[in-house]
């Protein structure tokens, strides 16, 4: 039993109204951080953007009311749905509002205190109004052209949950819901959610594209504080004055015209970037494109990596990553961008020599050869890079034997693009994962079965097998989301193996310092490290990161570090600080971190102190010499 707080609003930014007016609820994210976005939404934004919610649910699981049920708060701005049958404009006369304290970027995770209080008080809300299921809605699917949030909410196990056992509510059948699992990961992966009826994913299904790797938003102009919630926009503008919303697939990017109210115009088609000529139009979908998977060096039209994909972009797919150092061995570094259908990475230095990961892996396979490379050295290159895409993508380790991951890659699914999930389908626990091309699933013993241990032989799919294929048992095997309801007669067999390799202990460190530029050299030794805040979000700090050399380190939200420059060269952060700034530019290290360092989540924290003590133990240097404040006070 969850206790409700009552808080209230500071401005009356509400209507009154009456409790039968109710047949709607709408979750929220706020794009924001506690206490900063609570105390942001009770003061009722800010002029010109007044807003107001019913209840606002902390990361915590605290729940908080700002306005009474049985008023109209101002949370939906311009929407519309199917209500009792009928089309609604304008959501808020007959809707209750919920915001979660979340960054909506697609990557800030919805803790499990924070989900369940989540699903217990929209549980309560729908058994007091009699909600049906098609009325409780995310803002995403009410303002499909406008806003993303709650993005990263597993939706359809949420619904599934909230209406659980509750009288009156039939089941789909488990075929339908394993589909809206799938996609529902799929989407969520890409940092966005499914709308109803949404155009871009009826053409991309048609045109097989693939699942979705982004939903491109317009970036915010300027940093905003933690305090004040960003609406993530999706519309972007381009040169020419023309306005669109963009979403990324894996093997193509697609793009429509909007109107004045964003949403999409039906009277022009959804178009493909691949279908664009040599263009200013073009250049700036690119440099999007590229700025979405690497905020630091976006889309480069001289280098070679960019020149080579804009040659075999129908072979590479969309970009997923940054362009990052990797070390095979000493003196042995490549740089490596993936993309969604492959990964291309050159030895540093050498920008005209590219191998693509296809090459090398049948290259190690003794297929083909590679001008110098050899057998040996393709075989490792391979793995190091393989295991740096599943680190990224999914926070596990490769593991070539692995069930789905060996799948994977004998069909030719392309890269991993988030990490695997666990859903209950009519009873029975599966494994999700979503690919560049294709979901896939397979049955698990138990729920909480660990992914990296191997699964027993012959259990059979239960219940979901006279719903998916032929009236018969089968054992273990694996689904595609593309193959539901024709695939069953000759599922692949997991025999004793693992689902996925081992998770990653750590969020890893990306080395991005590859195009930082040489700056100033240091003239004294390193004796200090130095713990900065930076405003984020993280796409908008790092945009910049190279030009204006401030920073060593930078960890975002979810504790994944990234090295931007070299040690040996200075960091002008360091100057303002209250000392000399000639000598803290000489002597500092400096690490900044995402956000206030007030409130950081814990797996923030974790990797500051992580990194502070690498630090600390490679370069000699005292506890007394940490600077910044709260965060590495304990380090």
């Amino acid at each position: 039993m969850y206790q409700i707080e009552w808080v209230g609003m500071l401005r009356n930014h509400f209507k009154p109204g009456t409790p039968d007016r109710i047949r709607m609820i709408v979750l929220h994210a706020t794009a924001g951080t506690y206490p900063g976005d609570l105390k942001w939404l009770r003061q009722g934004g800010a002029p010109g953007r007044e807003v107001s919610v019913h209840y606002y649910i902390n990361k915590s699981g605290q729940i908080f009311q700002l306005v009474a049920d049985r008023d109209i708060a101002w949370h939906a701005g311009i929407s519309r749905w199917e209500v009792d049958g009928r089309t609604v404009i304008g959501c808020n006369e007959v809707s209750l509002g919920i915001e979660l304290e979340n960054r909506n970027d697609g990557r800030d995770p919805y803790p499990p205190e924070q989900y369940a209080a989540a699903c217990w008080l929209t549980r309560e809300l729908v058994q007091k109004y009699q909600i049906p299921p098609h009325q409780v809605v995310r803002h995403l699917d009410i303002s499909p052209g406008r806003k993303t949030d709650p993005a990263g909410f597993p939706w359809q196990r949420f619904l599934a949950e909230v209406f659980a056992d509750l009288p009156g509510q039939p089941a789909l059948p488990p075929a339908e819901q394993l589909q809206q699992h799938m996609l529902d990961v799929a989407y969520r992966a890409a940092g966005s959610g499914l709308p109803a009826n949404w155009p871009f994913f009826t053409v991309a299904r048609t045109t097989h594209l693939g699942m979705p790797v982004t939903s491109l938003v317009a970036r915010p102009p300027a940093p905003r504080p933690a305090s004040a919630p960003d609406d993530r926009e999706r519309v972007l503008s381009l040169p020419d004055g023309t306005r669109y919303l963009v979403e990324v697939y894996a093997r193509d990017a697609l793009f429509a015209a909007v109107g004045p109210d964003d949403t999409i115009r039906t009277d022009e088609p959804v178009r493909r970037l691949s279908d664009i000529p040599a263009s200013p139009q073009r250049l700036t979908l690119l440099e999007a494109i590229f700025r979405a998977a690497d905020p630091i060096n976006g889309f480069q039209p001289g280098w070679a990596f960019h020149q080579y994909f804009l040659a075999h972009i129908s072979e590479l797919g969309m970009p997923i990553s940054h362009n990052h150092r990797l070390t095979l061995a000493p003196g042995w570094n490549v740089a490596c961008q993936h993309f969604a259908l492959d990964s291309l990475c050159s030895p540093v230095g050498q920008w005209q020599i590219i191998y693509r990961l296809s090459e090398i892996r049948r290259a190690a396979a003794g297929e083909i050869l590679l001008a110098g490379i050899s057998r040996d050295r393709a075989a490792q290159l391979a793995h190091l890079i393989l295991d740096d895409l599943f680190t990224l993508r999914t926070g596990r380790r490769y593991q070539a034997d692995a069930a789905l991951v060996r799948y994977a890659l004998d069909e030719e699914l392309g890269a991993p693009l988030g990490q695997a999930e666990t859903a209950l389908i009519a009873g029975v626990p599966m494994a999700l994962m979503p690919f560049a091309l294709d979901v896939v699933a397979c049955r698990l013993p138990t729920p909480d079965w660990p992914l990296e241990q191997p699964l027993p032989p012959g259990h059979p799919f239960g219940r979901l097998t006279t719903l998916l294929g032929p009236r018969r048992q089968f054992t273990s095997g694996i689904v595609r989301l593309s193959r539901l309801g024709h695939q069953f007669g000759s599922l692949p067999v997991i025999r004793n193996q693992p689902v996925l390799g081992p998770p990653r202990q750590h969020r890893p460190l990306i080395d991005v310092s590859l195009f930082a530029g040489d700056g100033e050299l240091r003239r004294r030794a390193i004796d200090t490290i130095l713990v900065v805040p930076a405003p984020g979000p993280a796409s908008l700090s790092l945009c910049n990161a190279h030009i204006e050399a401030r920073w060593h380190y930078y960890i975002d939200h979810t504790g994944t570090i990234f090295r931007l420059r070299n040690e040996r060269y200075v960091a002008r952060a360091a100057r303002g600080i209250g000392l000399p700034a000639e000598q803290l530019d000489q002597r500092a290290l400096v690490i900044a971190v995402e956000g206030s360092l007030d409130h950081t989540p814990p797996v923030l924290r974790q990797a500051v102190r992580t990194l502070v003590r690498w630090l600390q133990r490679h370069f000699q240097i005292g506890h007394d010499r940490v600077r910044s404040g709260s965060l590495t006070g304990d380090s």
